[in-house]
């Protein structure tokens, strides 16, 4: 092998190294294109073993339900940016929506919509100053509440089991209708509150001392963050 040869050689290993770690350095600065590329993946495979599942309805029908889990993710976001997590998110929001549609039979929706929000907020509260004020590990703090949530959603559902559930019509057109075909009305809540978290996260200083904080709490704290105090 000539010396051009060797060089050609090595010049294309150290290409190939780079473009590795170019790829790697990619792949870690932006994770939205692994996970499009594993879902891309999983819908292809699907459609091999079952063929002709993927149609307009079905996409429709997976947007439909994948749009409240999305919803509590961007909640759950905010947290976990901050080096901690909420296990009890999922039981207060079937706690919210159960103390609405049953409230809602006995009065105005207008009342029965921010009385379940006010039932959340204090359990919100209650993880709060459990974390925060008697520094008690997220984990425990926010699965103790969880538990406690789910034996009160049980108490309650027992005294309010022979009352009747009235769902607002505006809250089933949103949460289970359509429109131009198969979009789902969802999508109006959704798409400006994922727009809403982009921004908060990227260009307001609440979202860099989130990320501050969830990088390391000692610096924040010691650069004078007051969310670090």
């Amino acid at each position: 092998m000539t010396a051009a040869e060797d060089a050609g050689s090595a010049r294309s290993g150290w290409l190939s190294a780079t473009s590795l770690r170019s790829l790697r350095t990619v792949l870690r600065d932006r994770p939205i294109i692994p996970l499009i590329s594993l879902l891309l993946g999983l819908v292809v495979m699907l459609e091999v073993l079952q063929p002709g599942i993927v149609n307009e309805r079905w996409i429709s029908n997976t947007i439909r339900f994948a749009i409240p889990l999305a919803i509590l993710a961007a909640a759950q976001t905010l947290t976990m940016l901050t080096g901690g997590i909420d296990l009890s998110v999922g039981i207060v929001a079937t706690m919210t929506a159960f103390v609405m549609a049953t409230q809602a039979a006995f009065m105005d929706t207008a009342l029965a919509i921010p009385l379940a929000l006010g039932v959340a907020a204090l359990a919100g509260l209650a993880n709060g100053v459990g974390v925060g004020i008697f520094r008690v590990h997220p984990l425990i703090m926010t699965l103790a509440v969880g538990l406690v949530v789910e034996g009160l959603l049980l108490v309650y559902q027992r005294f309010v089991l022979g009352s009747s559930v009235d769902l607002p019509e505006a809250i089933t057109w949103l949460g289970t209708g359509r429109s131009f075909g198969n979009i789902p009305n969802a999508l109006l809540v959704f798409v400006p509150l994922a727009l809403l978290m982009g921004v908060l996260l990227r260009r307001t200083g609440f979202g860099r001392l989130l990320y501050a904080i969830g990088d390391n709490e000692g610096a924040a704290r010691l650069a004078g963050i007051p969310d670090a105090q």
